[in-house]
């Protein structure tokens, strides 16, 4: 199985004798929510910001002032007036509504149905752009999410999924498998917990 990751992820083998997937600048990608908090969301995009070395680790953490007239400064500014949605989870629609108040006109979205994200997310990981990828379980498993796709191979999407750690030396911490059973909760969403099925709602790419 041949697994591709976007252009610019690199290993950092300063830190720790296994590495860390970086950008291009050398900073960490993976960002870990809060166990009680639902901003997989916002997560994923500050990560995929980190991704593309739009941002700082140091500024996504709080630790160093940003510029308020950057695209993540403009963000945590609309952040800021959502908080509810750091609680409750977002939706496609909330994170679209988040873009549009910081004047974000690049990125592109896609809400279903599962054949199509596939294919638009696939295209956009050709482009080296990293995709956040919105999915659902069924009701019993509670789980409605995101998680950031930086790579994927014949048979999966591989993601940086903020709810769980990234090992030392992983360049990613769940995937998608893509190869759909027929059920309306036919994709396989694998973590370091287990494997749930799930559907696809819906991607989006920042340009």
């Amino acid at each position: 199985m041949q697994i591709r990751l976007i252009e610019g992820l690199q290993w950092n083998l300063q830190e720790s004798a296994e590495g860390w997937l970086c950008n291009a600048g050398g900073e960490k990608i993976h960002l870990r929510q809060g166990d009680m908090d639902g901003a997989c969301g916002p997560y994923c995009l500050a990560m995929a910001m980190l991704a593309r070395n739009q941002l700082s680790r140091a500024q996504a953490r709080g630790f160093e002032p940003v510029d308020g007239r950057s695209r993540y400064g403009r963000l945590m500014r609309a952040l800021e007036h959502h908080e509810p949605l750091v609680r409750v989870g977002t939706t496609g629609d909330d994170l679209l509504d988040l873009l549009a108040q910081v004047n974000d006109r690049e990125h592109f979205v896609c809400q279903g149905p599962g054949l199509e994200i596939l294919q638009r997310t696939r295209e956009h990981l050709e482009r080296d752009l990293p995709v956040l990828l919105g999915f659902h379980g069924r009701r019993e498993s509670g789980i409605k999410h995101w998680g950031l796709v930086i790579g994927s191979s014949d048979e999966a999407l591989f993601m940086l999924d903020p709810a769980h750690p990234l090992q030392p030396g992983c360049a990613w911490n769940s995937l998608i498998a893509t190869q759909p059973a027929g059920s309306r909760y036919g994709y396989r969403y694998v973590n370091p917990k287990g494997t749930w099925a799930v559907m696809l709602k819906e991607m989006l790419a920042l340009l």
